[in-house]
């Protein structure tokens, strides 16, 4: 099992970060994404990326400030059993981090190095857009 984590500190509320990032069915804080199509029921996203890739993410489980979800159908990302759980820490009054944790193999062929790049990579994108959202 490849097991990695992305952090963020912000200048500002956890409650403030977590406004923005909390609706596990919105993804209008993540670059590259042209949207995602909600089944509360099931309790998945069918997320589409501006390339045409699409994924299938559930929800495990969620609370006051954190997701827990995994891939049900990986798409264009190069893992198998993926599981990953986003949380915002409150570090003060209006300082908190982001703390994004991710576990998953690589498809056969892939080196572990050059997956965790590729969900790591989109992982830093998305903590700098929220950031760039927050000073909006």
């Amino acid at each position: 099992m490849t097991t990695f984590s992305k952090t963020q500190h912000y200048p500002a509320a956890a409650s403030a970060v977590w406004d923005l990032i909390g609706d596990f069915y919105s993804v209008d804080w993540m670059p590259g994404v042209a949207g995602a199509v909600p089944d509360t029921g099931l309790r998945t996203r069918t997320v589409t990326m501006h390339d045409g890739g699409r994924l299938v993410e559930r929800l495990l489980d969620e609370g006051k400030r954190f997701h827990h979800y995994c891939f049900e159908d990986p798409g264009p990302v190069p893992v198998t059993g993926f599981s990953a759980r986003i949380a915002v820490v409150e570090d003060g009054p209006d300082r908190s981090t982001v703390e994004w944790t991710a576990s998953f193999e690589p498809v056969p062929g892939v080196p572990a190095e050059q997956a965790a790049g590729a969900v790591g990579g989109f992982y830093r994108a998305c903590l700098d857009r929220i950031a760039a959202l927050l000073d909006a």
